[in-house]
């Protein structure tokens, strides 16, 4: 059957307005040790202080997607609307020089409106028939628009230092954001009365949580030593960036590996082929001693990442009646990352790179089983074959 250029578009439409939405929710804990960065040189704090206070608008992001779902789904315009325009004058006010506390107030009111956008495509996702080919398409679309501006700010002489960082990112939500605006109007008409059937297989749910936790733990703990392992094997650290950024945005292309027709109807086996992928990239990783291995290594890891990320997500939003799964999902994520960061830090001054791989490696195969045993489908649940 040909497919018409306006059942394409049909298709595309939703797709690219959940994509915005989803850069804009991601944006900022995408781009944080840039902004670390900038608000250290800009603010005369140090490294732990900048933390602190970026770090609120992941504060903001994990109180809003314990609040907002609710509020959402009674008012989804209204919030969504709102939440769009103090985003970009967030980052637009970030520009200034400002007093400590206000930055951090700006800081939390953004990472508030950057939950509302994952709400909504949480929302907008919940029992959605093909959950999983949107998952993947809106993983990668988001991920390339959101490295890509990361890529193009860091080329900038002053960004390390300058306001176009955040003059970038205001852009960046201005022009997402008019397409964004319209994610209300995909919510399921469902999503108001949800809370009469709630069949959730919430042992699966929870298995899966644990996989986030190996995967995401891994994750931001390679990635908290990155910098220090290039400086380890000689690379400068405009180097380890442009290295970093490259194969983060190459990486997302991972995120439609789940939708082969050969893996589509396999989500276990994808996810434990990803899982060995990713133990043997940070291998490749941290035992790297040149520049190609580690580029190699770090792509490897984010394609597999986002692999998985693709198949739990459409797992969870199987099951989600009202998008509040995919919400506690994101606390979840935090907390394995701040266990990942903290963790591989510790084991890499300690340990060096090997003790990185041994915490990988018992991360990733706790969460072999945990994913072998989520992914196989549930009675009454509608969902593809899991092997």
């Amino acid at each position: 059957m040909t497919t018409t250029p306006v059942g394409a578009a049909r298709r595309a439409g939703p797709t690219l307005i959940l994509s915005c939405a989803w850069a804009l929710g991601i944006g900022g804990t995408t781009m944080m040790p840039l902004l670390v960065t900038n608000a250290m040189a800009r603010l005369h704090v140090d490294e732990g202080q900048a933390t602190m206070l970026t770090g609120a608008e992941m504060i903001g992001m994990l109180a809003g997607c314990i609040v907002l779902p609710a509020l959402a789904r009674r008012a989804p315009m209204a919030l969504t609307s709102a939440a769009l325009l103090l985003l970009a004058l967030c980052q637009a006010v970030s520009a200034l020089v400002l007093p400590v506390a206000t930055f951090a107030a700006l800081r939390l009111a953004a990472g508030v409106c950057e939950a509302q956008m994952i709400v909504m495509v949480g929302i907008c996702l919940a029992c959605h028939p093909d959950a999983e080919r949107l998952w993947g398409l809106v993983l990668l679309l988001s991920g390339l628009v959101v490295a890509g501006v990361f890529t193009v700010l860091t080329l900038f002489p002053d960004a390390a230092s300058g306001a176009a960082v955040w003059q970038g990112l205001a852009l960046m939500t201005a022009a997402l954001g008019v397409v964004a605006m319209r994610a209300p109007s995909l919510m399921p008409a469902r999503a108001v009365s949800v809370a009469l059937e709630r069949r959730h297989d919430m042992l699966g749910i929870w298995l899966a949580w644990g996989v986030f936790v190996g995967v995401y733990s891994v994750q931001a703990g390679v990635w908290a030593v990155s910098a220090l392992q290039g400086e380890r094997i000689g690379l400068t650290l405009p180097q380890t960036g442009v290295l970093l950024s490259v194969s983060s945005l190459l990486g997302f292309f991972g995120a439609v590996v789940p939708a082969i027709p050969a893996l589509a109807a396999r989500r276990g086996l994808t996810v434990i082929g990803a899982l060995a992928v990713m133990l043997a990239s940070v291998a490749c990783f941290f035992t790297a001693h040149s520049a190609a291995l580690f580029f190699v290594g770090q792509l490897m890891l984010n394609a597999a990442f986002y692999s998985i990320m693709a198949v739990l997500n459409s797992f969870i939003s199987a099951q989600d009646r009202d998008g509040t799964l995919l919400s506690r999902s994101v606390v979840v994520t935090f907390a394995a990352v701040a266990l990942g960061t903290v963790g591989a830090g510790v084991l890499f001054q300690d340990a060096g790179g090997v003790g990185v791989i041994v915490f990988a490696a018992l991360a990733l195969a706790g969460s072999v089983p945990l994913g072998l045993k989520a992914l196989r489908a549930p009675a009454g649940v509608s969902a593809s074959p899991a092997l």
